[in-house]
C-alpha cells in the first residue's frame, strides 16, 4: 500500500534545480563562442548608467541578451522576451532576468543607440587580433534594403517644384486682382515666401473687423468677396509652407517617404509586396569585408553606389586611422572622383569601371567612334574607318569633387549626311581618366587582380546572401536614420559573431 501511494503522489514536473546552468550547455554551442568574443570587452564603458531614480536591469546583461539574440537571428523584441523565459542559453547570459520587450526597447533607444557603433568596432578589433584579419585588403559592395514605410507614401521633388511654380502664378494673379479690387499696393515677384502674403492677409482681416463682415459657410450661402480673398490668401500661405517643408526634407535627394523621412525611393530588384521591380523606399547599405568579417559599414540615402565611396572611406579612416591598400569593388564605384580619391589617399585603383567587362565584347569593339577604339597620333584621333579628328580645345569640368579637364577633338570635314551614318562631329577625351582606367585594367587583369575579384564575389556577396536570404532580412523594422543605423549595426554584429563561431569550428573539424 505504501508503494502504491508513492506512485500516485509522484509528479513528472517536480522541481529540479541545477547547481550551474553553464554545465548544461554544450561546448560547441554558439553561446560559448559569443562569450569568447564579448567576454574580453569592457561593456560598461559603452553604456551610460545613472544612479538616480529606479534601477533598471544591469546594462551589460541587457546588451549581451540583445547581441546574442541578433546572433541567433532573433530580431523581434517580443521573441527576445520569450527566449529569456524558455531558452537556457539566454538564462545563462542574463543570470535569470526576464526583461519585457518594452524594457529592451527602452534600453536600445536610451542607451544603446549612441554607443552601438563603438561596440561594433571594438568587437572588430577582437576579430582582427584573434583571426589575423588583413585590413589592408577590403572588399566593398552595397545593397538596398527596404525601409519600414508604405510604398505609396512618396513625395517627389520634381513634382513639388512643378506645383510650386504653378502656385507662384496663382499668387501673382491673386495679387493683381487684389490691387484692383481693394485698392492696395502689392509687389509682384517671381517666387514667394509665406511672409510675402502676410501684409495682404492682415489688411483683409482688418477690413473684415472694421466693416463687421460675417463669414458664412455651407451650401446656399453666398460668400462675400473679401471672405473669398481672405480664404485664398490663407490657403496659398499654407501651400507655400507645405512645399517648403517638402523641399527641406528632400534636400539633395529626389524623393522621400512620408512614413520615414530618411528613406529614399529607389529602383530595387524586387518588391517586398508583389515581388516586382518598382520604386520603393529603401536605404543603401554599404559594407567592407575582409577575411569574411564585415569590418566597416555605411548607410546612405542616395541610390547610386558611386557617391558613397568617399564618405565610406572617410569614416573608415576615422575608425581605423588608416586606409586599406587595396579596396576591391565592382563597376559601380569606378568613377573619376573615386579614382582620384584613391590616389590622394594612397589606395590602389582596384575598382572596375563602367566599360571594364564590355571592352571584351564584339559590340563594344565594333563601335568605331568610341575613344578606346581610336588611335592617337600627335594632335589627331583616327578611327579605324579613316575618320580624322583634330585637337580643338580643352575645358575644365567642376561638377564633381575633383576638377576634370577634357580635350575636344573636331572632325575637319564633317557633313550633315554623316549624322545618319552615326559619325559624330566632336569627340571628348579625358586623358587622366583613361590613364587611370588603363592602370586599373592592368591590375584587375593580373593574377593578383583575378584572385581579388574572385574573393570579392565570395566574401561581400556571400555576406549579403547570408543576411538577406538565410536570415530573411529583407526589410528594416525601425524608422529614422538613427533607428535604422542601430538595427543594421546589430544585424552586422550578429553576422560577424556567427562567422567567428563557424570559422572556429571549421578549423577544429
Amino acid at each position: 500500500m505504501l508503494t502504491h501511494k508513492l506512485q500516485i503522489e509522484y509528479k513528472p514536473t517536480q522541481l529540479f534545480l541545477p547547481v550551474n546552468v553553464e554545465h548544461m550547455i554544450d561546448e560547441s554551442d554558439p553561446v560559448v563562442s559569443f562569450r569568447e568574443v564579448i567576454g574580453g570587452l569592457n561593456l560598461s564603458r559603452y553604456i551610460k548608467t545613472s544612479r538616480k531614480g529606479r534601477h533598471d536591469y544591469h546594462p551589460e546583461a541587457m546588451l549581451q541578451l540583445i547581441l546574442f539574440g541578433f546572433m541567433e537571428n532573433i530580431r523581434s523584441l517580443r521573441q527576445l522576451e520569450k527566449a529569456c523565459q524558455v531558452d537556457i542559453r539566454f538564462m545563462y547570459l542574463g543570470r535569470g532576468i526576464t526583461p519585457s520587450f518594452m524594457a529592451f526597447q527602452r534600453f536600445i533607444d536610451e542607451k544603446l543607440t549612441e554607443s552601438i557603433d563603438d561596440i561594433f568596432y571594438a568587437i572588430n578589433q577582437f576579430f582582427i587580433a584573434k583571426q589575423e584579419v588583413d585590413i589592408r585588403v577590403l572588399h566593398v559592395d552595397g545593397t538596398k534594403i527596404e525601409a519600414n514605410a508604405h510604398k505609396f507614401s512618396f513625395v517627389w521633388k520634381k513634382a513639388v517644384l512643378n506645383h510650386q511654380a504653378k502656385l507662384y502664378l496663382k499668387i501673382s494673379k491673386l495679387l493683381k486682382e487684389a490691387a484692383i479690387e481693394f485698392d492696395v499696393d502689392v509687389e509682384i515677384r517671381e517666387a514667394y515666401e509665406p511672409q510675402h502674403l502676410e501684409p495682404l492677409r492682415m489688411m483683409l482681416e482688418q477690413a473684415v473687423e472694421k466693416d463687421g463682415i460675417a463669414f458664412v459657410y455651407g451650401k446656399g450661402n453666398h460668400k462675400p468677396r473679401i471672405q473669398r480673398a481672405f480664404e485664398r490668401v490663407t490657403e496659398f500661405q499654407d501651400k507655400l509652407k507645405e512645399y517648403q517643408n517638402h523641399l527641406l526634407i528632400c534636400g539633395d535627394r529626389n524623393s522621400y517617404s512620408k512614413s520615414d523621412h530618411d528613406a529614399t525611393f529607389m529602383h530595387g530588384k524586387e518588391d517586398y509586396y508583389s515581388k516586382t521591380g518598382i520604386f520603393k523606399p529603401y536605404y543603401n547599405v554599404q559594407i567592407g569585408v575582409s577575411n569574411e568579417y564585415i569590418l566597416h559599414y555605411g548607410i546612405y540615402s542616395n541610390p547610386t553606389d558611386t557617391k558613397t565611396w568617399i564618405p565610406f572611406f572617410d569614416e573608415f579612416y576615422k575608425r581605423y586611422r588608416m586606409y586599406p591598400k587595396t579596396p576591391v569593388a565592382d563597376a559601380g564605384y569606378g568613377s573619376y572622383d573615386n579614382y582620384m580619391y584613391n590616389l590622394s589617399c594612397g589606395m590602389e585603383l582596384s575598382m572596375k569601371y563602367n566599360t571594364f567587362s564590355k571592352e571584351e565584347e564584339k559590340s563594344f569593339q565594333k563601335n568605331l567612334y568610341n575613344i578606346k577604339n581610336m588611335r592617337l597620333e600627335e594632335d589627331r584621333l583616327i578611327s579605324e574607318d579613316g575618320q580624322v579628328y583634330r585637337y580643338s580645345h580643352e575645358y575644365q569640368k567642376n561638377t564633381g569633387v575633383y576638377p576634370n579637364i577634357k580635350q575636344v577633338y573636331v572632325h575637319q570635314a564633317w557633313e550633315e549626311s554623316f549624322k545618319e551614318k552615326g559619325i559624330p562631329q566632336k569627340i571628348s577625351r579625358d586623358i587622366v581618366l583613361l590613364q587611370m582606367q588603363d592602370h586599373a585594367k592592368q591590375l584587375l587583369k593580373s593574377e593578383e587582380g583575378i584572385q581579388l575579384r574572385i574573393r570579392r564575389s565570395i566574401e561581400v556577396e556571400g555576406a549579403f546572401g547570408d543576411i538577406k536570404a538565410n536570415c530573411e532580412y529583407t526589410r528594416i523594422q525601425r524608422r529614422g536614420f538613427k533607428g535604422v543605423s542601430t538595427e543594421i549595426c546589430l544585424v552586422l554584429i550578429g553576422y560577424n559573431v556567427r562567422k567567428y563561431h563557424a570559422k572556429k569550428h571549421r578549423i577544429l573539424n
